[in-house]
């Protein structure tokens, strides 16, 4: 099953969101969550988009939080067989350098919007897919019937779509 498995990396592995508050922090710049279920950062913070790319600028993509469950659940994870990801393409270097650093092993990193991370997985041949946004799964589910796609609830999402019936709380209800 492992072997025909892939994940998204910001709210699956990376803590995208640690990373950008600390950052942020640091930057001086008072934000805080003001719209929690809403997954687009310059809606869930009430921030410009300069300010997004301002913060971003001064993450270290191949250094970043990961989410303690990764750690616990290495073993699962170095067997999937990709990470398919919206993070821009020109970061994907350093996010492979940080994959390989946390999990010792290299696995491959695919680029795709998020409305098209179906064709990865169908030329692929994912059977399973997790993403932390929900939208996603939706897009998955009505384009790529072949592959079972979960969302891991990170308490985001598109509130407009109807509840995805592959829901799961932690990588660890899938894993074990």
């Amino acid at each position: 099953m492992l072997n025909q498995t892939a994940l998204d990396l910001d709210g699956v592995i990376f803590d995208y969101e640690k990373t950008f508050l600390r950052e942020a922090c640091k930057l001086n710049l008072n934000i805080s969550i003001k719209h929690p279920v809403i997954y687009s950062m310059a809606d869930r913070y009430e921030i410009t988009q300069e300010q997004i790319s301002l913060i971003n600028s001064k993450i270290d993509f191949s250094d970043m939080d990961i989410f303690d469950e990764v750690r616990n659940l290495k073993y699962y994870i170095n067997n999937i067989k990709c990470f398919i990801t919206s993070s821009p393409i020109e970061i994907l270097h350093k996010r492979k350098a940080n994959l390989l650093k946390i999990l010792d092993k290299d696995i491959p990193v695919y680029y795709a919007e998020p409305g098209d991370k179906h064709i990865v997985i169908k030329d692929l041949g994912i059977k399973y897919f997790i993403d932390d946004y929900n939208a996603v799964i939706h897009h998955i589910d009505l384009n790529c019937p072949d592959c079972k796609a979960y969302w891991l609830n990170r308490g985001y999402k598109d509130e407009t779509l109807p509840e995805t019936i592959n829901k799961i709380n932690s990588l660890a209800e899938f894993f074990e």
